[in-house]
Order: structure tokens, then C-alpha cells, then sequence
């Protein structure tokens, strides 16, 4: 495949490429889910509303008026045994690890899913368009998304540069054949694995 054409499909990539952590904050917001859960509800939760669960129900008591007095005593005592200094050490490491949490949610949250770039669709047209119905559709797309026309949309550039990668690869029987099989107009390549670590992970001073 000529230059030129990798040179153009590229050239987005080159000008646009960031690294991608957020897998780093979705897998740690997942695993502090796992456990925080189900350790607010043992340590917390239940204490606080079920205290009483202490007493031992398991031993025989007779249903007289002495005993279920004394059961119900016991029962007031027993509902307020989690309020002790070990309790209070609960909530704090547990609300600690809830901000992380929250930290890691307000991280992704705004975070754009990946968008798919299937050529014709950008195009408008459809997958087994002819040459010439192919360079009418850029033509009309070049004029309307062209920087120039958009001096307001920060998008437009990466947007045409989209447009012409399309065009390109619609009107490059090989890269057309290529993309369809491969996903990836110059055919099968290979692919890096990476692990998902922050960003500032990625600085030389660490």
C-alpha cells in the first residue's frame, strides 16, 4: 500500500493519541464494590439495626412473665453493643474506601464509550457504493465539515480528518477489502496488550 494513503490514515492517530487508563478506575471501582458491600452491611449495617441478634435465642426459655422480662432486657442491652471505639474505626476505614470508590466513579463517568468508525456509515453510504457515488457523498461532506467552515467546533478538525480516511479507504479496492475482513485498511496486523495503570503511573518521576 502506498505511503501517501498510510501517511493519511494515520496521520489522526498521530495528532490524537492519548493514553487510555480507565479500565485502571473501572476494575478498581468494581473490586471495591466486591468487598464494600457486603462489609458495610456486616460491620455496619446489621450491628446498628439488628443488635440484638447477639443473644443467643438457641437456649430454651420458658414463656412465664419473669423470663420474657429478662429476655427483653437482655434485648435492650445487647442492641446497643456495637457502639464502641472498634465501631466508630469501622465506619472511618469504611468511609475512606467509599470515597475511593466515589473518586473512581466521578473519574468515569463522563468518560465517552469508543466510537466503532465503519467508513460507509461516515459516508452515508452504503457498503458496496461505486466510486462515484463515493466521492459525491465526500465532496458534499468535505465542504460542510471542512476546519475552515467550523472555526467554532474544536471536533472539526479530527471530524474531516475521519472523512478523508473513509474516502480513502471506500475508493482503495485493497483497503476496502482489507477493512472489511481485518478491520484495519493496510490487512491483518498485530495488536499490544497493555496494563491498565493511572496516568500519573506513567511518569518518569515514578
Amino acid at each position: 500500500m502506498s505511503g501517501s494513503f498510510k501517511e493519511n490514515f494515520e496521520r489522526g492517530d498521530r495528532e490524537k493519541l492519548d493514553y487510555d487508563d480507565s479500565a485502571f478506575y473501572y476494575f478498581s471501582m468494581a473490586m471495591l464494590m466486591v468487598v464494600l458491600i457486603p462489609a458495610t452491611w456486616y460491620m455496619i449495617l446489621k450491628p446498628v439495626m439488628f443488635g440484638e441478634t447477639s443473644i443467643n435465642y438457641s437456649l430454651k426459655n420458658c414463656n412465664c412473665k419473669i423470663c420474657i422480662d429478662r429476655l427483653k432486657k437482655r434485648e435492650v442491652l445487647y442492641s446497643y453493643t456495637w457502639a464502641t471505639k472498634w465501631f466508630l474505626l469501622r465506619i472511618l476505614v469504611l468511609a475512606y474506601f467509599w470515597y475511593l470508590c466515589y473518586l473512581c466513579y466521578d473519574t468515569v463517568k463522563d468518560i465517552e464509550p469508543l466510537k466503532t468508525f465503519i467508513p460507509n456509515e461516515i459516508l452515508g453510504v452504503e457498503i458496496d457504493a461505486t466510486p462515484g457515488v463515493v466521492k459525491k457523498a465526500y465532496r458534499k461532506l468535505s465542504r460542510e465539515k471542512h476546519p475552515d467552515k467550523n472555526p467554532d467546533n474544536p471536533e472539526a478538525v479530527n471530524e474531516f480528518i475521519q472523512i478523508t480516511k473513509a474516502y480513502t479507504i471506500m475508493t482503495d479496492e485493497k483497503a476496502r477489502e482489507n477493512f472489511l475482513k481485518f478491520g484495519n485498511p493496510d490487512g491483518k496486523g498485530s495488536f499490544a496488550v497493555g496494563i491498565a495503570l493511572p496516568n500519573y503511573l506513567q511518569k518518569p518521576e515514578y
